[in-house]
C-alpha cells in the first residue's frame, strides 16, 4: 500500500453526512493503521452534531482509545479577518471599518466571509475609494444566497411545530426571552418547551439566562437573519406587531418596542419610540444605534415640522459620532425647515453644530457667519448655555487667527454668560478657551494654571467631550512652546472613551508627544493607524493627520515618503495651519534642495511674525530659511519680531535662531553660547528633537569657532543618539557638519554607546545583507607627479570630506579611507530597504564632486551578505565577506567617471535608473578571485551630470 512507501494523507470531509457504511469504514481504518504511516483527517461541523448525533459516540470512541486526537478551529479573530480579506482582495491595506464589519457579520466564519465578500462586491455594497475599501451600513450587507440556502436546508430537517416557533423566536431578534416568546408564539407552553430543546440540541439556540430568568440567544447571527427573512412579510408584521405589543405591556426599552413597531409597519407609533430610543442610545455614546433609529424613522415622517427636528437630530448625532461632511448635509436641509415653522431659537442652537461642521470642512469664514447668526438669535432670549457656547466658538475662531485680544474678550463673555445661566459645563469649557488665549500673551503662567484647573473640573464632573478638547489644546500649546508635558492630558484620558471627533483628534496628539521625545518609530505607528482610521474623518482632521505624518516621515529621513503625505500650503484654511505645518513645508524643501520654496515659505511666517509671535519655533524656522539662503537681516527682523511679543513661552526657540543667525556671520565663538543654553533647556524639558539640532549646531559653533578637540566626540554622541531614534535627518545633519569641518565620521559612529547605554545596533556583530561601495581615484600616480604635494593633499582631504558627507547623508558610514580610495558600507544596521539605491545616489554625486577637483574616479557597487561587526574589542567596525571583495574588483574594472553594479544591484535600482533615463549596460568580466565570468552593469556617472 502507499504508506509503506511514502507515508499517506487521507482527508474525509464533512463526516455529519456520513452515512453508516462510510462511519464503519472510517473506525475499521481508525483501528488498522496504527502502526502504519498515514494519517486521516477528518472534519465536521460541530453545530451538526448533537448528542444524538451517529457520529458524536464514534468519535468519543477514538479519542478514549486514544486512536484520535480532536482539533478545534476557532473562528477567526479581527487580525486573521483583515488577513483574509488583503489576501481575496490582493490590498495590504485593510480598512478597520471593513475588518469589523465584516467580523461581525460573519462571526469568524471563514466561508461566510469569502462568499459575502464576493456578494458585497459585486452588489457594489462594498467599493473600492481613495480612502480604501469603504462599506455601506451593515444592514444592506445581505446575506449570500450560498450562506441562506446552506442555514435553511439544515433548519427544514425540523418537525414543522418546532419550525413555527423557532420562526417566531428569530422575528423576536438575536437574543429573546422565554415569556416573551410563549406570549408571541400563541403556541403551549409544551410546544415551546419541546422546540427550544431541539434548538438548543441542533446547536442553533443557547441558553444565556442566569437567576432564574430564562433567556435564549441564536449561537449564529446570520441563521437567526436567514429564519427570519423566509418568513412571509404578512405573518412577519403579525410576530413583529403581537411582540411591540406583549414588550409595551412588560414596559421594555423603547429600542425594542421600537424595533418591533418598524417590522410591523405601525409607523405612527414606531416614530416617537425611535426618537426615544435613539435618545437613549446617543446618551450611552452608542451613536450608530441612534443613527440607524433615526434613518429608519425618517422615512415614515409627514409632519414637515417633526421631520426638521428629526433631521437635525440626525445632524448632531452624525457630528458627535465624528461624520462631519454627512452632518453638514442633513442639517442644511434640516435647519432652513425649522425656520420656516417659526421655530427660529431650535434652529439657532442646530445653527452652532452647523456653524462647528464647516469649520471642521475647512471653512471658517462659512463657520464664522453661522456662528454670529446663532449668537444674535440666542442673544434676544437672554443668556443661556447655548448662547455661552456661541461666544466660546466666536472665540476660538479669533484664537485661530491669533488675534489674542479679542479671543481673551469674547471667551470671558463666554463664561459670564454660562455663569448667569447656570451652565456649569459650558462654564468650564469656556474657562479653558480664556486660559488658551491667556497663553498667548505675557500672562502664559496664568493661563497654564486655569487649563489645568479646567481639565480636573471637567474630569471630576465627567464632562468627557470638555476633558478631551483641553488634552488635545494642552498637548499642541506645549508642542509648539516646548514646555514640558507635552501630551500628559491625553495620556490621562487613554483608557476612557470619549466623542468619535475628540478621539480622532487625541490620536494626533499623541503621535505629536512621542515625536518630541524621540520615539519616532512609536509615532510612526501611532499617525500611521490613526491616519488608515479615519476615512470618515472630517477634513479638518484629515488635514492634520496628513501633516505630522509627513513631519514624522522627515524626520525618519523618508523624504519622497514625506513629500507625497504633505498636503500643499494652499489648502491651509487658518493662519493657525501656518504653525501646524511650518516644520515639514520648510525642512523638506531645505533638505530636497528646493532652497526658493523655502524662502517663500518664511516670508508668508515673517509677514504674519507680529501675530504668530506667541508661536516662536515657527519664527526659527523662518529664519532657518533664511540663513540657508544668506538672507541674514531677514533673518534677525524675525528674531526681533519675536522678540517684541509680550509674551513668557517659547524664548528657547529664539536663541536657536539667534545661534544660527551668528554662527552664519561667522560669529562663533558669540553663537556658541546661545546653541548650547538651547540644547540645554530642550533637554531638560524633554524634547530630544529639539536638543540634537542645538547640539549639532553649538558643535558646529565651537568648530568654527577654533575650538575642535571635543567636537568630533559630541558629533558623534548625536549621530548615534538620533541614529538609535531612528532621526536620520538629524543624524545625517550631525556626519554632514563632522565631513564639513574635516573631521573622520567612521569614529563618530564606532566610538559612541547608544541610547540609554546600549552598543549601537551597527557595531553588534552579525550577518546582514548590505551594499559595499568602492571609489578609487584614476591615474593617481601621474596626477601626484604633476601636482605640487601641498595642493594634491589638499584636494584628497577635500574629497575625503566630500565623500564623508555624500555617504552619510544617504544612510551609510565610511569604513575606511586608504589613500585615494574610499570603501563605505550602507544598511549596516540592517534596517533600511533602499540601501542600494542609497549607495548609487551617494557614487553618482561623489563623481560628480570628483570631476570638480579634476580627479576622475572609478567606483564598484555590490550587494549581498556582510559579516559586520568589531572583530577585536574596541577596534574599529570591520566589514567582512565576499560582497565587499566583488565592489572592489568591480571598482578595479570601472573607468573614470563610471560605476560598475553587481547584478544585484543593478536588479535594485533597475526602476529608480528607468525612471530617470539612465542605461547601465550588461557585461560579463573576469575577475581576480572570482570564479568563471561575473555579471556586471557599466554606469556612465558623467552622463548624469
Amino acid at each position: 500500500m502507499p504508506a509503506r512507501e511514502h507515508g499517506l494523507l487521507l482527508v474525509v470531509e464533512d463526516v455529519h453526512w456520513a452515512e453508516s457504511a462510510t462511519r464503519e469504514l472510517l473506525d475499521h481504518l481508525a483501528r488498522r493503521l496504527t502502526n502504519v504511516r498515514s494519517l486521516v483527517l477528518v472534519t465536521y461541523r460541530s453545530d451538526e452534531l448533537d448528542r444524538r448525533h451517529p457520529v458524536a459516540p464514534l468519535l468519543q470512541t477514538w479519542r478514549r482509545s486514544g486512536l484520535a486526537e480532536l482539533v478545534s478551529l476557532s473562528p477567526l479573530d479581527r487580525r486573521e479577518i483583515a488577513e483574509m480579506i488583503a489576501a481575496i482582495l490582493d490590498d495590504e491595506e485593510i480598512g478597520p471599518e471593513l475588518r469589523d464589519l465584516m467580523h461581525a457579520r460573519t462571526e469568524g466564519n471563514p466561508f461566510v466571509l469569502e462568499e459575502m465578500l464576493k456578494e458585497a462586491i459585486d452588489r457594489g455594497d462594498v467599493v473600492r475609494t481613495g480612502h480604501g475599501w469603504q462599506t455601506r451600513s451593515l444592514g444592506e450587507l445581505r446575506i449570500p444566497e450560498t450562506v441562506r440556502d446552506t442555514i435553511l436546508l439544515r433548519f427544514a430537517r425540523l418537525d414543522p411545530a418546532e419550525i413555527e416557533i423557532l420562526r417566531a423566536a428569530a422575528v423576536l431578534g438575536r437574543t429573546f426571552d422565554y415569556a416573551t416568546l410563549v406570549a408571541v408564539a400563541g403556541a403551549p407552553e409544551e410546544t415551546v418547551h419541546d422546540a427550544l430543546d431541539v434548538g438548543v440540541a441542533q446547536q442553533l439556540l443557547e441558553e444565556v439566562g442566569a437567576d432564574g430568568h430564562a433567556t435564549y440567544r441564536w449561537r449564529h447571527a446570520l441563521t437567526q437573519e436567514a429564519v427570519a427573512d423566509e418568513i412571509v412579510l404578512p405573518r412577519r408584521q403579525q410576530i413583529h406587531g403581537r411582540a411591540a405589543d406583549v414588550l409595551v405591556e412588560a414596559g421594555a426599552s423603547p429600542l425594542e418596542i421600537a424595533r418591533h413597531l418598524l417590522g410591523a409597519a405601525r409607523f405612527d407609533e414606531a416614530v416617537p419610540a425611535c426618537v426615544e430610543a435613539a435618545e437613549e442610545a446617543e446618551a450611552s455614546l452608542a451613536f450608530a444605534e441612534a443613527l440607524e433609529l433615526l434613518d429608519r424613522a425618517l422615512p415614515h415622517v409627514r409632519d414637515p415640522l417633526v421631520r426638521a427636528r428629526l433631521l437635525c437630530h440626525m445632524g448632531r448625532v452624525l457630528w458627535t459620532d465624528g461624520k462631519t461632511a454627512a452632518a453638514e448635509e442633513v442639517l442644511e436641509e434640516g435647519i432652513p425647515a425649522l425656520e420656516e415653522a417659526g421655530k427660529e431659537l431650535e434652529a439657532a442652537r442646530y445653527r452652532l453644530v452647523l456653524a462647528r461642521c464647516h469649520w471642521e470642512q475647512s471653512r471658517p469664514d462659512r463657520s464664522h457667519e453661522e456662528f454670529e447668526r446663532a449668537r444674535r438669535v440666542l442673544e434676544e432670549r437672554g443668556p443661556s448655555a447655548e448662547l455661552s457656547i456661541a461666544y466660546m466658538r466666536i472665540a476660538g475662531l479669533y484664537k485661530f487667527e491669533f488675534d489674542d485680544a479679542r479671543s481673551l474678550e469674547t471667551a470671558t463673555k463666554a463664561v459670564e454668560v454660562a455663569r448667569a445661566a447656570g451652565a456649569d459645563f459650558e462654564r468650564v469649557w469656556a474657562e479653558s478657551w480664556v486660559a488658551l488665549a491667556l497663553l498667548d500673551t505675557s500672562r502664559a503662567d496664568e493661563g497654564m494654571q486655569l487649563l489645568d484647573e479646567s481639565f480636573d473640573e471637567a474630569r471630576r464632573r465627567g464632562y468627557s467631550f470638555i476633558a478631551h478638547n483641553i488634552a488635545y489644546n494642552d498637548a499642541w500649546s506645549r508642542l509648539h512652546t516646548m514646555t514640558p508635558g507635552v501630551g500628559k492630558r491625553v495620556e490621562a484620558l487613554a483608557s476612557e472613551p470619549g466623542p468619535a471627533v475628540m478621539t480622532d483628534m487625541l490620536a494626533i496628539a499623541a503621535s505629536w508627544a512621542l515625536r518630541a521625545r524621540g520615539d519616532l518609530l512609536e509615532a510612526l505607528a501611532a499617525i500611521e493607524r490613526a491616519d488608515r482610521s479615519f476615512a470618515s474623518a472630517s477634513e479638518k482632521v484629515r488635514w492634520r493627520t496628513k501633516v505630522e505624518l509627513a513631519e514624522v516621515l522627515l524626520e525618519l529621513g523618508r523624504l519622497e515618503e514625506a513629500a507625497a503625505a504633505l498636503p500643499a500650503p494652499s489648502e491651509r484654511a487658518e493662519l493657525q495651519d501656518l504653525v501646524y505645518d511650518a516644520t515639514p513645508q520648510i525642512r523638506l524643501r531645505l533638505a530636497d534642495g528646493r532652497l526658493g520654496e523655502a524662502v517663500a515659505l518664511a516670508r508668508e511666517i515673517a509677514g504674519h511674525a507680529d501675530r504668530i509671535g506667541p508661536y516662536r519655533g515657527t519664527l526659527a524656522l523662518a529664519v532657518e530659511a533664511f540663513v540657508a539662503a544668506g538672507l541674514l537681516d531677514d533673518a534677525q527682523a524675525v528674531v526681533d519680531a519675536g522678540r517684541a511679543h509680550p509674551t513668557d513661552v517659547g524664548a528657547t526657540f529664539l536663541d536657536e535662531a539667534q545661534g544660527r543667525i551668528l554662527l552664519a556671520r561667522g560669529a562663533a565663538a558669540e553663537a556658541q553660547p546661545f546653541l548650547a543654553r538651547v540644547a540645554r533647556g530642550a533637554g531638560a524639558r524633554g524634547f530630544r528633537l529639539v536638543e540634537w539640532r542645538a547640539r549639532t549646531l553649538a558643535a558646529e559653533a565651537l568648530g568654527r569657532a577654533g575650538s575642535r578637540e571635543d567636537v568630533a566626540r559630541e558629533l558623534a554622541a548625536v549621530a548615534a543618539e538620533a541614529d538609535a531614534a531612528s532621526a536620520l535627518l538629524i543624524r545625517d545633519r550631525a556626519r554632514a557638519v563632522a565631513g564639513e569641518l574635516g573631521l573622520a565620521v567612521p569614529e563618530l559612529v564606532e566610538a559612541v554607546s547608544g541610547r540609554d547605554g546600549a552598543e549601537p545596533e551597527l557595531v553588534r556583530t552579525g550577518e546582514r545583507l548590505v551594499t559595499s561601495m568602492f571609489a578609487d581615484v584614476r591615474g593617481f600616480s601621474a596626477v601626484t607627479s604633476a601636482t605640487a604635494p601641498a595642493d594634491l593633499a589638499e584636494r584628497i582631504e577635500t574629497l575625503h570630506r566630500w565623500a564623508a558627507a555624500e555617504v552619510g547623508r544617504h544612510h551609510g558610514f565610511v569604513d575606511k579611507f586608504a589613500g585615494d580610495a574610499v570603501m563605505a558600507t550602507f544598511n549596516a544596521t540592517g534596517t533600511r530597504l533602499d540601501h542600494a539605491r542609497q549607495a548609487l545616489e551617494a557614487a553618482l554625486a561623489l563623481s560628480g564632486k570628483a570631476a570638480l577637483l579634476d580627479l576622475g574616479v572609478g567606483i564598484g557597487i555590490a550587494v549581498g551578505p556582510a559579516v559586520v561587526g568589531r572583530t577585536v574589542a574596541g577596534g574599529n567596525v570591520s566589514v567582512l565577506g565576499t560582497t565587499t571583495n566583488l565592489a572592489a574588483r568591480l571598482q578595479a574594472a570601472a573607468g573614470v567617471g563610471e560605476i560598475l553594479l553587481s547584478d544585484e544591484a543593478h536588479r535594485r535600482v533597475a526602476p529608480w535608473l528607468a525612471e530617470r533615463g539612465l542605461e547601465a549596460v550588461e557585461q560579463e568580466l573576469e575577475l581576480k578571485g572570482f570564479d568563471g565570468p561575473q555579471p556586471a552593469w557599466r554606469l556612465r556617472a558623467a552622463a548624469t551630470q
